[in-house]
């Protein structure tokens, strides 16, 4: 399972299964799906595995399993936890809490330092690279 940040608070996840499964058919089941196995088939790669990427909403934690052959119940054995189920089993769990994050307050600014070092930095010779900016030291001259 590969997660990603994508945009507008949602997240990226391609759901995999291992070709040894020995399936002709999968799909991922979900309780963003409503468990439904033809909202998430999965596409078959070159190795006889299947992957499909479903786009859901960060910070959050969802509930899923794979339907193999729609008949076997399977679980993804690199999910972030297992948590039982009301059929005697488990459940595999997917976090995306960690996604949901605020971008550090650092990242955010890092245009308008570049900004500054481009107006400190007057004209450069051609090929050579502006030197770092100094950092400020606190304390102001006059």
């Amino acid at each position: 399972m590969i997660k990603s940040r994508g945009t507008k608070g949602k997240a990226s996840v391609t759901f995999t299964v291992d070709p040894q499964v020995g399936a002709r058919t999968a799909a991922v089941c979900g309780e963003w799906n409503d468990w439904s196995a033809d909202a998430g088939v999965m596409h078959r790669d070159a190795e006889g595995g299947f992957s499909v990427k479903i786009s859901l909403d960060a910070g959050r934690a969802y509930r899923f399993r794979y339907l193999l052959d729609g008949q076997r119940w399977d679980n993804d054995w690199a999910a972030d936890a297992y948590v039982r189920n009301d059929f005697g089993g488990d459940d595999s769990v997917v976090d995306l809490t960690a996604l949901a994050e605020a971008v550090p307050p650092a990242a955010r600014k890092a245009p308008a330092k570049k900004d500054a070092v481009k107006k400190a930095a007057p004209a450069q010779t051609a090929g050579k690279a502006a030197a770092p900016a100094a950092k400020p030291s606190g304390r102001t001259t006059k």
